[in-house]
């Protein structure tokens, strides 16, 4: 095991944390332990590192991607590819794949355990190549599957690193018990080298449509405050963070959490395992937020929380490192000072722990609010002197004022900071308490929207709550705001704009990479209609244009787990994207078909050079964007 520890202590363990953390001493002998404890459950096997190289994690197992969990765990390769990566037992490779979106170049390898592991985001195959080759020429296809079979014993090289699909440079590694079932690579015989305590950030706690929120200081004295005073069955999210090392770049997720009341365990949640079916479950447990300038998760206490307690908060990375915090709830806690929770939304209107907000604090830089009811009459001349000036719940607005079904506000340019002056109304809608079902008809101006959602939780529903749209402006385009994100149901959101709104084709918005894609499913016709599992903001996008492509030239990439000639064609577009390999075709000038590969980040297209002709000679690329836009191009061959 010496090697294990000089490779844990190579890359810089640092424990100073503001948190209290147990087993804070990490000497040789309880690294020694730490990897006794992730050869658990693995017999002899000794820990199973997938390079020769020093790799660092990027990505944790159960980590928050979005819409679903994350799978497994992601190794950096310091930005290189073509790292060999090393068979963890003795197998067959039952699968590999090839795609420019996902897991990219994907191998699933059976192992003699019975489990298999998932090594994506690949450059390479090595010898597994050419049957890849033979297949894509054999079908005139791009992306393709083959089950080779081939055997492989522990330590041989299966592939080769790369950033094929999504993302730099990095390995994605699984583990799969059966078809459905995901375990942790942590714990699991596969050295997890995470050097840094889980971060508590901040807490939350609400009681129907009373919320509060409490810094890290605050928090970090023992103080939690509550919006009502000596009532229980409160409500409580935990934001949390971990860190794998210095600097602190790739947030990731936690193994477990667990609350004690008076030594007593009322809360329990460990995540080791992980199902394909219900990866999209994730905001059971972790709550939606506009992030302001922190990283980090919303993480859902699911107990019975009273206000008269002492408790005890436990969380734990899958490293093994430990944070505990006592606290007691208080009606105010000292140094807690107010919480910036937006970051991306412009408007007032925004999201926090899956609930709509209107950020009334506005009223205080000159922001003009008024309400109206559904016949568009003013009910509410000014909201700012009606309420207090502070980000509100909007179904704590309708609370109050049942009747509200509009906000209207406005600001001078000046008041903006931005040069525009703003004059907007937001259209809000109250879900009745226990509501499964909710079907919204809109007029918001000119617009027509219909809304259905179906499958909303009911049995922790507690308060009235309410959902939200607006209408905006930005990047040269209109599109709809809608709130809360994240919204917890298991049915579908099904939406419909009239087509004299939505008067193109219908893109929704990346909530991460701020980009807009294109609804693979829509319909048109009087309406344009669409279907998500979760509310979207949504565009309409007049795109027309074909991508075009940018000059060639001469690089490598991994053939046959050798760095071979290449060309590269870098691909531009702005709004419909491609939607796989196979909307792409490449023939010479003889009309022979030569294969492509797409690498969506950076997107480019990859041709291997010793399928290509004599330099000064010409190529045929036809690409089919998402949006049905054809073009053919014709590319000359430069020197290499």
């Amino acid at each position: 095991m010496a090697w294990i520890i000089t490779l844990l202590l190579f890359i810089g363990i640092s424990f100073a944390q503001d948190d209290v953390i147990i087993d804070t001493t990490f000497t040789a002998e309880s690294l020694e332990n730490q990897a006794s404890d992730l050869n658990a459950g693995a017999g002899d096997q000794e820990v199973y590192s997938p390079f020769s190289q020093t790799a660092y994690l990027t990505s944790s197992f159960g980590e928050n991607r979005g819409t679903r969990y994350h799978m497994g765990i992601d190794y950096s390769t310091n930005m290189e590819e073509g790292w060999p990566v090393f068979a963890p037992e003795d197998g067959r490779v039952k699968e590999i794949k090839v795609s420019p979106y996902g897991y990219g170049k994907v191998m699933y390898y059976q192992g003699k355990s019975g489990k298999t592991w998932v090594f994506a985001h690949q450059a390479s195959f090595g010898k597994l190549d050419e049957i890849i080759s033979q297949k894509q020429y054999a079908s005139q296809r791009n992306d393709v599957s083959v089950q080779p079979g081939t055997t492989y014993k522990k330590g041989d090289t299966l592939t080769f690193a790369g950033s094929t699909g999504i993302g730099n440079p990095h390995l994605h590694l699984e583990i799969r018990l059966d078809g459905d079932r995901n375990i942790s690579p942590c714990g699991n015989g596969v050295l997890c080298p995470d050097t840094i305590a889980p971060q508590i950030l901040e807490v939350a706690v609400w009681q129907g449509n009373e919320i509060a929120f409490t810094n890290r200081n605050a928090f970090e004295n023992g103080c939690v405050v509550t919006p009502v005073k000596n009532e229980f069955n409160l409500s409580m999210a935990v934001k949390i963070v971990d860190y794998a090392r210095e600097p602190k770049d790739n947030p990731m997720s936690i193994r477990r959490i667990e609350l004690f009341r008076y030594g007593e365990k009322i809360y329990s949640k460990i995540q080791d395992t992980l199902r394909q079916s219900t990866a999209l479950k994730i905001r059971d447990e972790l709550l939606w937020a506009e992030e302001a300038d922190t990283a980090g998760d919303w993480h859902y206490i699911d107990a019975k929380i009273g206000p008269l307690s002492t408790y005890i908060l436990e969380v734990e990375d899958y490293a093994g490192h430990v944070t505990q915090r006592n606290f007691t709830f208080h009606p105010k806690c000292k140094n807690n000072k107010p919480i910036t929770h937006v970051k991306k939304q412009t408007s007032p209107l925004y999201t926090i722990l899956s609930k709509a907000m209107v950020d009334l604090f506005r009223c205080n830089s000159g922001y003009k609010f008024s309400a109206l009811n559904e016949k568009n009459e003013t009910i509410v001349e000014d909201m700012c002197a009606t309420f207090p000036k502070q980000a509100m719940l909007v179904s704590k607005v309708l609370q109050t004022k049942p009747d509200i079904r509009f906000i209207k506000y406005n600001a001078s340019a000046e008041i903006t900071g931005t040069g525009k002056a703003e004059d907007n109304i937001i259209a809000v809608y109250p879900k009745k308490q226990y509501q499964g079902t909710l079907n919204w008809n809109l007029t918001l101006g000119d617009a027509s929207i219909t809304q259905r959602i179906s499958g909303i939780p009911v049995a922790k529903d507690t308060s009235i709550g309410a959902i939200a749209v607006i209408r905006t402006h930005t990047d040269s385009l209109d599109y709809f705001e809608f709130h809360p994100k994240g919204m917890q149901f298991k049915g579908k959101w099904d939406v419909c704009i009239d087509k004299k709104t939505a008067n193109a084709p219908l893109y929704w918005l990346g909530e991460t990479t701020r980009d807009w894609f294109y609804f693979s499913k829509q319909t048109a016709g009087a309406k344009r209609c669409a279907s998500a599992n979760e509310l979207r903001d949504i565009a309409w996008v007049d795109d027309k244009e074909a991508p075009t492509l940018g000059f060639a030239y001469w690089t490598t990439t991994m053939i046959g787990g050798v760095h071979q000639p290449a060309l590269k064609i870098p691909v531009l577009y702005q709004y419909a994207g491609i939607a796989d390999g196979n909307s792409i075709t490449a023939r010479d000038n003889k009309g022979k078909w030569i294969a492509v590969e797409y690498d969506s980040e950076p997107r480019e297209l990859i041709l291997a050079g010793e399928r290509l002709p004599e330099a000064g000679q010409t190529i045929k690329i036809t690409i089919v964007d998402e949006a049905k836009n054809k073009i053919t191009h014709e590319v000359t061959i430069p020197e290499l």
